[in-house]
C-alpha cells in the first residue's frame, strides 16, 4: 500500500488503485457504515428495549400488588365488615338529645352515691362534629380523696360515653378537725350525643 497513493486518492479513478489501497478504503467504508448503523439504529432499539423491559417490571409488580390485593379481599371485607358492627356498638351507646340533657344528671348521682357534695355543675358550650355533638360540663365537687378517686372511676364505668377531663384537687377550705380531711376538685365532664338527621354536616 503506498501512502502517496492514499493522499492524492481520486474517487474517480479509485478503481485504478492497488488492492492495499482498495482494501483499506473498503475498510474504512465499512466501519463508517456500521458505526452508523449502530448509532443510528441498534442503539434507538437498545434504549426502547430497555424502556420496555423497566415498563414490564412495572406492570409485572402492578399485577402482583393486584393480585395479592384480590387474594385478602375477603380478608378485608370481613374486617370492614367487623368494624361497621362495633362502629353500631359505639353508636348506640352514644344518647339521642333528649337523653344527653339527662346524662349530667346521672353523673351528679354518681357523685352523690360516691358521698361527695356537689357545689356546682355548670354547662358549657355544645361542639358539634361530623355525626356527633360533644356537650361539655364543668362541676366542681368536695370529699375526700377516696371519694373523689371512686367518682372517676364510677363515672367511668357509666353505661353512656362520659370522659373525664383537667382534674383539679385542692385542700378544701373549709378545715374542720374531725374526720377525714376534705378536698375541692374541679373537672370537665364531656358526654356525647348522637345528631339527628336535620343536624349532620353543620359540624365546627
Amino acid at each position: 500500500m503506498d501512502l502517496n497513493e492514499l493522499r492524492n486518492l481520486d474517487f474517480q479513478t479509485i478503481g485504478l488503485t492497488s488492492l492495499g489501497t482498495r482494501l483499506v478504503i473498503f475498510t474504512f467504508v465499512f466501519i463508517l457504515i456500521v458505526g452508523a448503523v449502530i448509532y443510528f439504529d441498534t442503539m434507538p432499539q437498545k434504549e426502547m428495549l430497555e424502556r420496555s423491559q423497566n415498563e414490564e417490571q412495572t406492570l409485572l409488580q402492578t399485577v402482583d400488588r393486584k393480585q395479592r390485593l384480590a387474594a385478602n379481599l375477603e380478608a378485608y371485607e370481613a374486617q370492614i365488615e367487623e368494624m361497621e358492627t362495633r362502629f353500631g356498638e359505639l353508636l348506640r351507646q352514644l344518647p339521642n338529645k333528649r337523653e344527653a340533657e339527662n346524662l349530667i344528671d346521672n353523673v351528679a348521682e354518681t357523685s352523690l352515691s360516691n358521698g361527695l357534695t356537689n357545689e356546682q355543675i355548670r354547662p358549657g358550650e355544645e361542639t358539634l362534629h361530623d355525626f356527633y355533638a360533644e356537650m361539655t360540663y364543668y362541676l366542681t365537687l368536695r370529699g375526700t380523696y377516696e371519694e373523689l378517686t371512686d367518682f372517676i372511676s364510677d363515672a367511668a364505668n357509666l353505661p353512656r360515653i362520659v370522659t373525664l377531663h383537667n382534674p383539679a384537687i385542692k385542700p378544701n377550705e373549709d378545715v374542720t378537725d374531725d374526720g377525714p380531711r376534705k378536698l375541692s376538685m374541679k373537672i370537665e365532664a364531656k358526654t356525647y350525643r348522637y345528631l339527628e338527621r336535620d343536624e349532620q354536616g353543620g359540624g365546627q
